[in-house]
């Protein structure tokens, strides 16, 4: 009998300091034992800091990018000095994100899924089609507000930045595409 109650008597008090135990120790004590597995455990923290974490490579991407305003556009250069527009964009990602881009843009444009330009974000990569030719041949980098910095070979022949609602790139406009997907 007292066997039965020493057993009943340390269940309890097992069971009432895992109780007292708050709820960041046992999500520690979880996180520890999948973690230590083959499976992993994402809190709610660890997604917001991830997406806090993209979120300020974006930012870093565009503040590097506006440091290129000017840099003349050359075909083919690939930077520091001067760009060609798919240079300029793999430049930039290189840079900032340690991403290694296809270095063509018709290359660039489909090697990640396609996304609407609803959703696009800050840093996603904008298309067009601007030779007639039915293929992609202008990339830039959207900079939020329809806006995106590009390495230009119109008339400016320079880095600078445009409206993706100007009548040129309203119909040049093909799709965008996040590279961090």
């Amino acid at each position: 009998m007292r066997k039965k109650i020493l057993l009943v008597g340390l269940m309890l008090l097992s069971t009432v300091g895992f109780a007292a135990k708050s709820d960041d120790d046992i999500t520690n004590i979880i996180g520890n034992y999948y973690s230590n597995g083959s499976m992993s455990l994402e809190t709610k923290e660890t997604a917001n800091n991830t997406s806090s974490a993209k979120s300020d490579v974006r930012e870093k991407i565009i503040d590097f990018a506006k440091t290129k305003l000017g840099s003349p556009y050359v075909w083919g250069a690939t930077g520091p000095n001067s760009f060609d527009c798919s240079g300029f964009v793999g430049y930039v990602y290189q840079k900032t994100a340690g991403l290694v881009l296809p270095r063509v843009s018709r290359d660039q444009a489909e090697f990640r899924p396609r996304i609407s330009s609803m959703n696009m974000k800050k840093g996603d990569l904008v298309f067009f089609e601007t030779t007639g030719k039915g293929v992609i041949s202008h990339v830039g980098i959207y900079m939020g507000d329809r806006q995106f910095i590009h390495a230009s070979s119109g008339s400016n022949m320079r880095v600078t930045i445009s409206s993706l609602d100007t009548n040129y790139y309203s119909k040049a406009f093909r799709w965008a595409v996040n590279p961090f997907n």
